[in-house]
């Protein structure tokens, strides 16, 4: 300890510069904390706003009917429609991208964790940059004659093409006829399963009935061919999917699907 600051432990003061520094930094953080709450609720009222403003369009949106079609087929205008508003998303999604990207790698990078304001800031952005893609969303839709009903559909739509496109790529099956031959290659290993445990006299198979195996059939049956149905897509479908394909790729933001865009 040196001589002045055995002086100042002599007298007290360093308890009292203890009390001091401490009321200081209390002080400063009342005043963050203050910032914060002032700030926070500015921004809750920004959010409230937002919301109200979004359910305003979400409604003008929706007032559009829409019917699926019963084959399926798409008409084009109604894709370039789809693709017209991922567009507006998409604007909105690139001015946060880099940023969003930054901060991902400050949180797992070497640079240490985040600091309070910073982790406040990014939950903050985080309902800004949501609010921003879902009003730019439904804006686009109300003002483009489509409804969300009909959005999500064409979402769907492309999704499984794509999915179906790639795997006949890959395999030259359709994933219609795969799931159709594996719901019959299923029941043949079942069947052939319950004739070797009756052969063996296994215990409990000599209680499962024709009638029950037929049941078991059938049920399958039908899940294969619910399966089919789902991952069939009109001709109609791949063809106009493919001459847009290019737009489709660009504007796919497929994260942004987990949470309903």
């Amino acid at each position: 300890m040196g001589t002045g600051t055995k002086i100042l432990a002599g007298c007290g003061c360093l308890a009292i510069l203890a009390g001091i520094a401490a009321a200081v930094a209390l002080s400063l953080g009342l005043f963050w904390l203050k910032d914060e709450a002032s700030d926070m609720a500015s921004h809750l009222e920004e959010v409230t706003a937002r919301t109200n403003e979004i359910e305003e369009w979400e409604e003008k949106a929706n007032a559009h009917p829409y019917d699926r079609p019963a084959d399926g087929v798409i008409p084009e205008e109604r894709l370039t429609t789809f693709l017209d508003v991922r567009r507006h998303v998409h604007e909105v999604y690139s001015t946060y991208k880099a940023e969003l990207e930054q901060l991902r790698e400050r949180a797992e990078g070497d640079a240490g964790a985040l600091t309070p304001t910073e982790v406040l800031g990014l939950g903050g952005r985080a309902v800004q940059m949501f609010g921003d893609l879902r009003l730019a969303q439904v804006k686009a839709l109300a003002e483009s004659g489509m409804s969300e009903q009909e959005y999500y559909a064409i979402q769907t739509a492309v999704y499984v093409a794509a999915g179906v496109s790639r795997t006949e790529a890959e395999t030259g099956t359709a994933p219609a006829d795969a799931m159709s031959k594996a719901a019959e290659q299923i029941q043949e290993v079942m069947r052939a399963a319950l004739e070797t445990a009756q052969k063996q006299s296994l215990p409990g198979a000599d209680r499962v009935s024709e009638s029950d195996l037929k049941g078991l059939e059938q049920g399958l049956e039908k899940m294969g061919a619910r399966g089919a149905e789902a991952l069939t897509v009109p001709p109609e479908n791949l063809e106009l999917f493919r001459k847009h394909q290019a737009e489709i790729d660009k504007y796919a933001m497929h994260g942004l699907t987990l949470l309903g865009l």
